[in-house]
């Protein structure tokens, strides 16, 4: 027989090769899975999730994220490792588009005057924190959370409305959605801004962590005040460890790449979530991608129902909205700031001004005052 490594002839009980040494018997180690075979890993409640990475898509900011299929729920290791190829070439389904290419497939349609479209346009803009969100991903405490976070005029948040409205009756007929979200939206002062959570739903969320899952990821947006996609999309490069502070923010005029300070009380969660990364998200999925909107909104809502916090859901027109979301923790670090003794200039700095005019003004502030707020927090 030849050798299997360089081909000379040896004997065919032969071991090894007399010629290079190279050892002819196939180990007995089992192989392990090749890359883009799928890998298995443990949830923080002990269970096993099974994760194959279908591909990567590119957002506006030039940043990758792996798009993936998982499913959860097995009892072992070995039972998730079993899954993977049943994840792996299931049909795949069509791809889901996100809500800015479905508004970039529909503007174009969209028969009206330059003056409707540019005010259309310009409302587009305060969706930006769900532009790169799948379509089918988003629900209806999402768009509204984007309308209670608009500090414009109530014309503007009904230009808000009919836009979104317009995007989906685009996206229906062509199977990308099922129902019209917009109809359902109300502009401020109808239905109300969501609540900052309670002060006691606080320490229970801060006692939680490390026994209840995300406990951290939720108690960390409520002192660092980002907005929920805003947190997800936070990167490892985004943190100065020398000077604790994250810099991010939505690429627009709210509160874009601003600096916020990382409060002792979640201190040691950030140290341990970066860690020794170079690069990544900082708050990521099991598998270490990117999170999800609508897996970090699952995580939120099962957090709230495992501490017994209690979520009231309320239903107009048909449609069920929480008194509490994951944007609710913008609003509690906006409330806990109002117990800190700081400059105005410096608080809306950390949380982000919608102002373009009033960010330019904010400018000089200091990373030093923005530490004393957070470290009264």
């Amino acid at each position: 027989m030849q050798c299997k490594k360089c081909r000379a002839q040896i004997p065919d009980d032969a071991v090894f090769c007399h010629r290079c040494g190279a050892k002819q018997t196939l180990s007995c180690r089992p192989k392990s899975r090749g890359n883009g075979q799928g890998s298995a890993y443990q949830l923080p409640n002990k269970s096993w999730i099974a994760v194959v990475t279908l591909g990567y898509t590119i957002d506006e900011a030039g940043k990758k994220h792996r798009l993936t299929r998982s499913k959860s729920g097995f009892k072992t290791k070995r039972d998730a490792v079993a899954a993977l190829p049943a994840l792996r070439y299931a049909p795949k389904p069509k791809k889901a588009p996100t809500l800015k290419e479905t508004y970039d497939k529909w503007i174009p349609t969209h028969r009206a005057g330059k003056s409707t479209i540019d005010n259309y346009k310009a409302a587009f803009r305060y969706f930006k924190p769900l532009w790169y969100y799948r379509l089918a991903d988003i629900e209806i405490d999402d768009l509204q959370d984007c309308m209670d976070d608009c500090p414009r005029s109530k014309s503007t948040q009904e230009k808000m409305k009919a836009c979104i409205g317009l995007i989906y009756k685009y996206a229906i007929p062509r199977g990308l959605a099922t129902v019209n979200l917009g109809q359902y939206l109300y502009v401020n002062g109808e239905a109300g801004n969501k609540d900052g959570l309670p002060m006691d739903a606080l320490a229970a969320i801060q006692k939680a962590v490390g026994t209840v899952p995300y406990a951290d990821y939720v108690l960390a947006q409520c002192y660092l005040g980002f907005r929920p996609s805003e947190l997800l999309a936070l990167d490892a490069r985004d943190y100065d460890r020398q000077q604790r502070a994250f810099t991010g923010g939505s690429k627009t005029d709210a509160g874009r790449d601003r600096v916020v300070t990382v409060s002792p009380k979640i201190q040691p969660i950030i140290d341990r979530l970066v860690g020794n990364k170079i690069s990544g998200p900082v708050f990521c999925a099991p598998d270490g991608s990117t999170m999800g909107i609508k897996a970090y909104r699952e995580a939120f809502y099962a957090l709230l129902q495992a501490l017994g916090i209690s979520n009231p859901v309320t239903v107009r027109d048909g449609m069920e909205y929480h008194k509490y979301t994951p944007h609710s923790c913008r609003h509690t670090f906006a409330t806990l700031m109002k117990g800190v003794n700081a400059p105005d200039k410096d608080k809306l700095r950390l949380i982000g001004h919608t102002s373009t005019e009033m960010l330019r003004h904010y400018q000089d502030v200091d990373i030093e005052g923005l530490r004393k707020i957070t470290d009264a927090l």
